[in-house]
């Protein structure tokens, strides 16, 4: 209902400039003054001031009392209304006026009409008032209200008032109270429906205002067969980027429910989560992050957000980051606490308390063609069950830039030392220190032709870690293990553009190895042909690929491959298509996904599936169909996740409207 307010506002507003404001343009067949200095425009008068327009047949302007009257009727559009009236007055000095027979639209959105519409001070005063963001040739919902009024920056009131959906009368109220500011404490739209575990699902979201910089909403969460839960959400902003969110979640469960069958845990009663986000500044440069996410165990993600892709979250992240910084470095410092939701407890879990970056930012070195920059990474492992200690990483990395006419060569040199202490019984000190470096060398070649460029750039790389004894070292991530290279890689680009934004890129690359054997990640193949790599993505008239292969000369197949392509049926429909394979030593993974999307007229159709061809079942199937009125939307909804791990299925399928952007959503969920 707040059409009245964005209405009278926007109506009010330009007759006062034209009463007040001397850059005004009246055109009009005649205008005359008479003694009273009363101002007549009659015929065709079109009233213009900046954005403003005003038509009508007569415009009568008292200028003695500052009154304005439209005896016909009259046209106005401003920046967020236009439409007509039937006639009206308004009164400068007295801030009043009337509006007879209203008809127009709000934002280019909302279509607003009405009999009477009465401004007084900061009051508006309505009668047979509609609203809707259907158009009024089409309106297949409105509200309307025998009668109301509206108090800026306080609330409407609207009394006898109907909601009708597509002719048929929905809901009545006597009474109805909306608060026309944009905080204001209440009751907050309710979520009704089912999950996997309960067969009725309640909860009552409640919005409370404490000041103009903080705001709190509790929920009350009934689950018929788990229990009964309270949420507290707390935000506050302390200044432009600078706030603070937080959240408990707490929950009793009221019986031992069949989700804790076959789980390696007793069941818990009394299960919560704390959650903060904080952004704040307390010192000159500084910028602190702080977040924390703690569930009270590992499987309260799945039991509470069974109906969403978040039971499947493998970890929470809590931390708190300090990051500086000036022209010529960046300080950052980091405590880093996971919680593994994976494991059986969290004692083997790394953490990283704390972590210290220094980064010395790259600047030319003296006068020479050469440009240098530093990284130290200082970081304290942790772990109550396992290896912990201190790592002191630091990387000097010197590089030249030098062309050759048309030919780039960039030359890289990075020795790194690292320190670890107390990696073992006793105050001991390991160190490991590398030389890797790396050359890459290549020109570009253009052809130009009517439709398209065709761009050919040739390289050659070659990239050298020195071998190093690693065995004695702890393991806390892959940093840990860098393993020796001496591979020089040939790479081919082709790229043609055209001239309507189509383009095709192939990318083309054999690498070789002077080591008799090469490294991907930290398997070690025992050969000096590395795979041979064949990158295409392309965009031409709808159709589109992404595909990257890698050819094992030594088993004479496709070690691994990840392809998708989008294919146009007609003008309607796409038809999508993703194929994943990798043939690894110790893991294989071979899956599929076919994708269809049909759009025609104001009707879609989306469907998904996801086949996992390596242990042949299907993971996941998904489908929507929406028809979409333009001012509201049907939606319906199915999906089906299966976990092979916990072989559960997770079903749902949903309705959901769309009117006036907020979305009432009825799920139906099934394990």
């Amino acid at each position: 209902m707040r059409f009245v307010f964005f209405l009278l506002i926007n109506f009010f507003v330009f007759i006062l400039a034209y009463g007040q404001v001397n850059n005004v343009l009246i055109e009009s067949d005649s205008i005359e003054r008479d003694k009273d200095d009363v101002i007549s425009a009659k015929g065709n008068v079109v009233i213009t001031y900046f954005d403003k327009v005003l038509k009508s047949d007569e415009v009568i302007y008292d200028t003695k009392n500052k009154k304005i009257t439209l005896p016909q009727k009259f046209y106005i559009k401003t920046k967020t209304f236009e439409g007509t009236g039937g006639k009206g007055w308004f009164s400068i000095e007295e801030d009043e006026g009337e509006i007879f027979d209203y008809e127009g639209k709000v934002d280019g959105v909302y279509s607003v009409r009405g009999k009477y519409l009465k401004k007084v001070k900061d009051t508006y005063y309505f009668t047979d008032g509609e609203f809707s963001s259907c158009p009024f040739n089409q309106y297949d919902w409105n509200i309307k209200a025998k009668s109301g009024k509206l108090k800026e920056k306080d609330e409407l009131k609207a009394y006898n008032m109907t909601f009708r959906f597509c002719k048929i009368p929905i809901f009545y109220t006597p009474y109805f109270s909306y608060p026309t500011i944009d905080r204001k404490s209440g009751l907050l739209q309710p979520i009704i429906g089912q999950d996997t575990y309960n067969t009725f699902v309640y909860k009552q979201p409640l919005f409370l205002v404490i000041n103009n910089s903080s705001d709190i909403t509790i929920t009350t969460d009934y689950r018929n067969k788990q229990g009964f839960g309270l949420s507290t959400e707390y935000r506050r902003l302390f200044d432009k980027g600078v706030y603070l969110n937080s959240q408990i979640d707490l929950f009793k469960e009221k019986s031992n429910g069949s989700w804790w069958q076959n789980r390696d845990k007793t069941p818990i009663t009394n299960r919560w989560r704390i959650k903060l986000d904080s952004n704040y500044s307390p010192f000159n440069n500084w910028q602190i992050y702080t977040k924390i996410d703690i569930p009270s165990d590992k499987y309260f993600f799945e039991d509470f957000y069974n109906f969403s892709f978040l039971k499947y979250t493998a970890f929470t992240q809590s931390y708190i980051t300090a990051r500086t910084g000036t022209k010529d470095y960046l300080l950052e410092t980091n405590l880093n606490y996971f919680y593994d939701l994976t494991a059986p407890n969290n004692k083997q879990t790394l953490q990283r308390l704390p972590e210290i970056r220094f980064y010395w930012k790259e600047r030319q070195l003296f006068n020479l063609p050469v440009f240098y920059d530093f990284l130290s990474e200082s970081t304290y492992f942790y772990r109550q069950e396992g290896t912990s200690g201190l790592r002191f990483d630091n990387t000097l990395r010197l590089s030249n830039y030098t062309y050759f006419g048309s030919i780039l060569n960039n030359f890289e040199l990075s020795p790194r030392l690292t320190l670890y202490l107390n990696t073992k019984d006793g105050n001991t000190i390991d160190t490991r220190f590398l030389i890797p470096l790396k050359n890459t060398t290549q020109t570009t070649f253009i052809k130009n032709y009517s439709d398209f460029n065709h761009i050919i750039i040739p390289q050659i790389s070659f990239e050298y870690i020195s071998k190093v004894n690693q065995s004695n070292l702890p393991i806390y991530d892959r940093s840990d293990r860098i393993n020796e290279k001496e591979d020089i890689d040939l790479t081919l680009y082709n790229i043609l553009n055209f001239k309507n934004d189509y383009f095709l890129r192939w990318k083309l690359s054999q690498g070789y190895s002077f080591l008799n054997y090469y490294y991907i990640g930290e398997t070690k193949y025992n050969s000096k042909t590395k795979p041979l790599e064949s990158s295409i993505f392309l965009n031409i008239k709808g159709y589109s690929l992404d595909s990257i292969l890698y050819y094992d000369w030594d088993k004479k197949n496709i070690s691994r491959t990840v392809s998708t392509a989008s294919i146009p049926i007609y003008k309607y429909a796409t038809y999508s298509v993703s194929y994943i394979e990798d043939k690894g030593e110790t893991q294989q993974n071979k899956q599929i996904s076919n994708a269809l999307s049909i759009n025609y007229l104001n009707y879609s159709f989306n469907g998904y599936i996801l086949t996992n061809l390596q242990q042949k079942y299907t993971q996941r199937k998904m489908f929507t169909f929406n028809w979409n009125r333009g001012c509201w939307s049907l939606s319906f909804g199915y999906l089906d996740d299966y976990n092979i791990t916990t072989q559960k299925h997770y079903k749902t399928i949903y309705v959901m409207i769309n009117i006036l952007d907020i979305h009432y959503k009825f799920p139906f969920v099934r394990n």
